[in-house]
């Protein structure tokens, strides 16, 4: 699983490089994956937790990050 880890997140990675260097804009909607019940199973915990991984990858380099609650924004970054 690790080595499915590391290739998901180098694969985001490059993926947020590739924006930042030809200077384009990305829009990316992506579920909340923490607040919700947890997953009965390991593999889903484990798939939670990537998931949660890549979220938080990408808002450490978005410029603006909203957090949308029954259709209202918070901007949180």
């Amino acid at each position: 699983m690790a080595i499915v880890r590391e290739k998901i997140l180098s694969n985001w990675k490059k993926i947020l490089a590739a924006v930042r260097v030809n200077n384009q804009s990305m829009v990316i909607v992506s579920d909340e994956v923490g607040l919700g019940v947890v997953p009965a199973t390991k593999q889903t915990r484990i798939l939670r937790d990537l998931y949660g991984e890549v979220n938080q990858l990408i808002a450490k380099e978005a410029d603006n990050v909203y957090f949308i609650i029954s259709g209202i924004a918070q901007k949180l970054k």
